[in-house]
Formats: C-alpha cells, sequence, structure tokens
C-alpha cells in the first residue's frame, strides 16, 4: 500500500508538468541561494577568524588586567602583567595543557619612528618570534586568510628570530617614511631606524631597530600605523618586562567557549585580577564580531525572503492541486480514507519534487561554485586593506544542512494546506472552484 501511494504521487506530479517544473525550479532556485550564500559565510567567517586569532594574534583567548582594555594606554604600567602573575597564569594554564596548542605573549605600545629623514607615528605590537613565526605558517591562516598577509617569495618569517633587532612595517608606513615598497632591495646603510617613545616610567626612551619584511594588518584603519617587533626589544623601549597580554592559540576552536568558561572560574579562584576574552568577544575584537553581525543580519534578510517565495509556491500549487481533485478527494474519502491520510499523498508529491529539486540544485551550486573560485574574482571587503579573492566554500553539512531545511520547509507547508482544506466538507471544496 505504501509503495502503491509513491507511485501515484509520482505520476501526480506528470499531471501538470508546467506546474510541477514551475514549483520545483522555485526549490532548486531556492537551494541554489541557500547554499551558495551559506558557502559565502563559511569563507568569511573561517577567513576573519584565522586573520584575528592568528595574523593580527588576537588568541582564540586572551587574558589581560582587569581594566586593561578601557586603560591600559594611559596608565600601560599599572596595566601590564608581571612576570609573577603570568607565571601564576601559565600554571593555570597547565590544567587543560591537551587542548593548547602554544600560547604567546604579547605587548602593545605608540611612540614615532625615524630613519633620519621622516618621522612617522606607530603603534606597535611586540611579540615573541618563535610563536610569530608558528602564527604565520599555521595551517589555518595558509588555508583562509592567505590574501590577509604578504607573501612574496624570499619572505622568511624566522628572520625576527635570527635577528633581535629587526621590526616589520606596512606598505603605507614604508610610503611615509620615503622608503621603496620592496624592503628587501634596500640598502644595508638605510635600515637603521629609531624608535622613541615614552618609557612606562614617563621618560623619553630610544632604542635601534633594523627594517626587514613587510606586512599587513588586512584593516585599511590601521596600515598607516602597524608596526610589529620583537617583545624584546619593545619592552626595552618602554623600560618594563611586563606584558600586554597572554593569548592562548587551542588545538580545537570548538573548545573556545568552553575554555573561556573553565579558565574565568580558575582565575577567580586562583584570586588573580585577570580577565578572559575570547576571539569572538565585541570588547576585544570588535572588527570580527562587527562584520559577522552584518553578514548574519544580511544573509538572514535573503533567507526570509528565499523562504517565503518557496512556501508561496507550495501554497499555490498544493491550492490548484487540491482544487483540481475534487473528485478524487472526494472518491477516496467515500471509501475510507482519512483527511490526514489524502493529505499525505500531497505531502509525499512535494517530497519527491523537493528531493528532485535539491539534487538539481546541489549539481548546479557545485558548478557555480568550482566556476567562481577557477575565475579568481577579488573584491575589496568595506574596512579591509587590499582586495581577496571571492571564494565560496562548499561543504557537506552545509549543503544536507540546507537541503534538510528546505524538503522540511516545504513538505512542512504541503501538509498544513492539504490538511486544511481535505478536513472541508466537499461542499466548501466545491464552493472555492466557483461551482
Amino acid at each position: 500500500m505504501e509503495s502503491l501511494s509513491w507511485k501515484l504521487a509520482f505520476r501526480n506530479l506528470l499531471r501538470n508538468k508546467r506546474r510541477s517544473l514551475a514549483t520545483g525550479i522555485a526549490i532548486l532556485t531556492g537551494y541554489v541561494g541557500l547554499v551558495l550564500l551559506g558557502a559565502y559565510l563559511v569563507r568569511a567567517q573561517n577567513g576573519l577568524r584565522a586573520s584575528s586569532v592568528y595574523l593580527n594574534h588576537k588568541g582564540h583567548i586572551a587574558i589581560v588586567k582587569n581594566d586593561s582594555l578601557t586603560s591600559y594606554f594611559s596608565k600601560p604600567k599599572k596595566y601590564v602583567m608581571n612576570a609573577e602573575e603570568v607565571t601564576s597564569l601559565e600554571n593555570v594554564l597547565k590544567g587543560k595543557a591537551d587542548e593548547i596548542e602554544f600560547t604567546g605573549k604579547y605587548l602593545t605600545g605608540t611612540g614615532l619612528i625615524s630613519n633620519g629623514h621622516k618621522s612617522v607615528p606607530f603603534l606597535a605590537l611586540g611579540f615573541e618570534p618563535a610563536v610569530y613565526q608558528k602564527t604565520n605558517l599555521h595551517p589555518e591562516p595558509l588555508k583562509w586568510a592567505s590574501d590577509w598577509v604578504l607573501r612574496k617569495e624570499g619572505d622568511k618569517f624566522d628572520d625576527f628570530v635570527k635577528n633581535p633587532l629587526q621590526i616589520s612595517i606596512t606598505h603605507r608606513m614604508a610610503e611615509l617614511l620615503g622608503l621603496p615598497q620592496d624592503l628587501s632591495n634596500l640598502p644595508e646603510a638605510t635600515r637603521t631606524v629609531q624608535l622613541a617613545g615614552k618609557s612606562f616610567y614617563n621618560d623619553l626612551n630610544a632604542v635601534n631597530a633594523d627594517l626587514g619584511s613587510v606586512h599587513t594588518t588586512g584593516l585599511s584603519l590601521s596600515e598607516d600605523t602597524s608596526l610589529r617587533a620583537p617583545l624584546a626589544l619593545l619592552q626595552q623601549l618602554y623600560a618594563t618586562d611586563g606584558i600586554e597580554y597572554l593569548a592562548v592559540y587551542l588545538k580545537n576552536v570548538g573548545d573556545t567557549a568552553s575554555f573561556k568558561k573553565w579558565l574565568q572560574k580558575e582565575v577567580k579562584a586562583q584570586g588573580l585580577s585577570l580577565e578572559v576574552y575570547a576571539y569572538n568577544d565585541d570588547a576585544w575584537n570588535s572588527y570580527f564580531v562587527g562584520s559577522m553581525g552584518f553578514l548574519y543580519v544580511m544573509i538572514t534578510f535573503f533567507i526570509f525572503l528565499i523562504c517565503g517565495a518557496i512556501i508561496l509556491s507550495i501554497v499555490n500549487s498544493t491550492t490548484m492541486g487540491l482544487l483540481e481533485r475534487l473528485k478524487e478527494i472526494g472518491t477516496l474519502r467515500a471509501i475510507g480514507f482519512s483527511p490526514g491520510k489524502v493529505s499525505s499523498l500531497f505531502v509525499q508529491e512535494v517530497f519527491l519534487l523537493g528531493s528532485i529539486s535539491v539534487v538539481s540544485g546541489l549539481i548546479i551550486s557545485l558548478i557555480i561554485a568550482s566556476a567562481v573560485n577557477s575565475a579568481n574574482i577579488q573584491f575589496s571587503p568595506p574596512g579591509t586593506q587590499g582586495s581577496i579573492q571571492f571564494l565560496l566554500i562548499l561543504n557537506v553539512s552545509l549543503c544536507l544542512g540546507a537541503a534538510l531545511f528546505l524538503i522540511t520547509l516545504t513538505t512542512g507547508s504541503a501538509a498544513i494546506v492539504s490538511y486544511i482544506k481535505n478536513k472541508s466538507k466537499i461542499v466548501e471544496l466545491l464552493a472555492d472552484t466557483g461551482a
């Protein structure tokens, strides 16, 4: 009996081929739209996360002194973590050592960089050279954010290990200093620059440094001032042995929320005056949160439009089918079919049509994604420095999730409409046709 109902559902689809084709195209188009929107969201989320966590050294988890985010630059001496606090924190982190890939110590500060001819203000990030090498060569940014980092031939991220005085500036800073864009051909005599700034004890201090590689933050607003230097060099400039924050890089990004919750609990239990932030906290990484928030709102709006169009198409198709088959419905009801059983026939029809449309949509989505990715389309998202490649990243969970969502939506809409109509009296159904 069950197999007979499926055969009947399939034959009913062929009764009105034009209507079935139009409804199928609506479902197919909706599936392609959902999958491609999701594919772009996957690419954007992973790219922004890899850029923030690794290339801009936010870490999956960051630990700072209480109120440091709002008061560090006005009172840096008060809000740096000293060696004792760092040691205590590292001991706490040993409790989850199996989830940690590596950690990094960072210090930021401001000042002036001068090459003897021009001086430019900078916002410096001090890092451990070995950690800088790990973050830039990590598989995540190599896979998702290669456009956000300069990887020219000859660039070596271990140069900071070899030369403790080497610093990195952006192309924009090189331009402001009157230097060529390519610093690799810069004569040795012109590589030495001076970094000047106010120490944490309010004294004017200066150190010599060597111009080395060029980097980009990926953010247009910070390209004029971004400078990167070994941690020890910045500590010498600011006369401190402390750090601003300690970043934790996890093996699995999915552990971020649980790790943050655990660490907050442990820090509080140890009585440490520290705050814990995740890479997706607005206070710590507002660019990532703001960008993803905009994308979520935009994509939700388009999903609403897609789903609305599909529901209207299904409701119209199901209603027309019911009105055209009143005699058939009356006969089935007369021989004992319940309204629910009659409705299931229409649901089976929509399920078959939805399944065929989804499979066709998947094939089309794969073709479109492959063509777009092969075309190497470049675009410049708002707030980013330079252009990046427009990519559509499809995966099994995305395609399967979109298929289940769409089939559930279409069959659910058909079930509701057909059940309501089939519960009506035959006389009322006849009235719908104008008889």
